[in-house]
């Protein structure tokens, strides 16, 4: 049995069906890489709150800043202290 197999074995349909719709890369603390965002719902220097296509996802920290948003892909730099989902 493949691994894939294996991962799909062990989830029921409903499980896949709720698996998160982003990715999140950090790199240290000083940048953070993210796919699939939707939308910015708010934006300050110690506060990023960004729309997924299920909940929302904070980004905490300070002398926060978006570097690049294009295609639903953003990088976020600056003092990365907590990434929380809602």
């Amino acid at each position: 049995m493949s691994f894939f197999d294996f991962i799909k074995q062990s989830f029921d349909e409903d499980s896949l069906l709720s698996l998160p719709t982003f990715r999140a890369t950090l790199i240290g603390d000083s940048a953070l890489f993210l796919e699939n965002i939707i939308a910015i719902k708010s934006y300050s220097q110690t506060q990023i709150l960004l729309y997924l296509k299920k909940g929302e996802i904070a980004v905490l920290g300070e002398r926060l800043f978006i570097k690049k948003y294009c295609g639903g892909d953003m990088v976020i730099c600056g003092k990365i202290t907590s990434i929380q989902k809602g």
